[in-house]
C-alpha cells in the first residue's frame, strides 16, 4: 500500500502535505534543527495558507524562527483536536508558533511552561548558563511582543517549571474568529488527520 501516492503526500522534514488538504501544512513532531529551512521550501512548493500544529516542541530558536516566518507570511494557524498519536497537542516551542498565527485557534491542548537551561558541561560556569538562559528568555518575549501575545500569557509561561495547559476561558481569550471557509478547512484537516491514522495502523499490522 503505497500511502504517499494515495494521500498525495510530500514531506520536507517533519513537515507533511497531502494533496488532500492542498492549502494546508501538518506539522506532528519534536522541532529538530534545520525544520525552519524544510519548512520556507515547503512554503515555495504549495499554496500553504494554513499550519496544523500538533507537537510536544524541541528546540526553541528553530520553534522561534518558525514562527517568525509564519508571522511574516501572515499564516493561519490550528491545534487539531486529534493527531496521528492521539490527542492534538502543541505544547513548548510549539506554542510560539502558535502565537504567530494571522489567526489562531486551538481544538487540542495548548501549553507553555519555563525556558530551562541545560549544562552540557558540569565545569560550566554558573554565570555562563544564567546568561545564556537570560538570552534566550529576552528573545522569547521579543518574538511574542512581535506578535502581540497578550502580557497574561507571560505569567503562565514563566511562572512554573511543569507545563501549563491554558484553560477554556483563557483559549476563547487566544483565538480569533472563525469564518465558514476556515471552519470547513479545520474539519477537511481533522479528516485527513483521522484517515492517515487508520491507514498508519493497518500498515503497521
Amino acid at each position: 500500500r503505497d500511502l504517499e501516492k494515495e494521500f498525495g503526500l510530500s514531506l520536507y522534514g517533519t513537515f507533511l502535505h497531502s494533496d488532500k488538504v492542498p492549502n494546508a501544512l501538518f506539522f506532528f513532531s519534536d522541532i529538530e534543527q534545520n525544520d525552519s529551512f524544510e519548512f520556507r521550501k515547503a512554503l515555495r512548493n504549495h499554496d500553504v495558507d494554513l499550519i496544523v500544529l500538533s507537537s510536544p516542541g524541541g528546540s526553541v530558536f528553530e520553534g522561534l524562527q518558525i514562527a517568525g516566518i509564519i508571522n511574516d507570511k501572515g499564516l493561519k494557524v490550528y491545534v487539531p483536536k486529534l493527531s496521528l498519536g492521539g490527542d492534538g497537542n502543541c505544547a513548548s516551542a510549539c506554542s510560539f508558533m502558535f502565537f504567530a498565527g494571522q489567526s489562531r485557534n486551538a481544538e487540542g491542548k495548548l501549553g507553555v511552561h519555563q525556558f530551562l537551561a541545560k549544562e552540557s558541561d558540569k565545569k560550566e560556569k554558573v554565570g555562563n548558563t544564567q546568561k545564556r538562559a537570560q538570552f534566550t528568555v529576552s528573545e522569547i518575549i521579543g518574538f511574542l511582543n512581535e506578535f502581540e501575545t497578550p502580557a497574561w500569557v507571560y505569567e503562565r509561561m514563566f511562572q512554573q517549571s511543569k507545563m501549563y495547559y491554558f484553560k477554556e476561558k483563557e483559549l476563547v481569550q487566544l483565538e480569533t474568529e472563525v469564518s465558514d471557509d476556515l471552519l470547513a478547512q479545520y474539519e477537511k484537516s481533522e479528516k485527513l488527520i483521522s484517515a492517515l491514522s487508520k491507514a498508519f495502523a493497518e500498515v503497521a499490522e
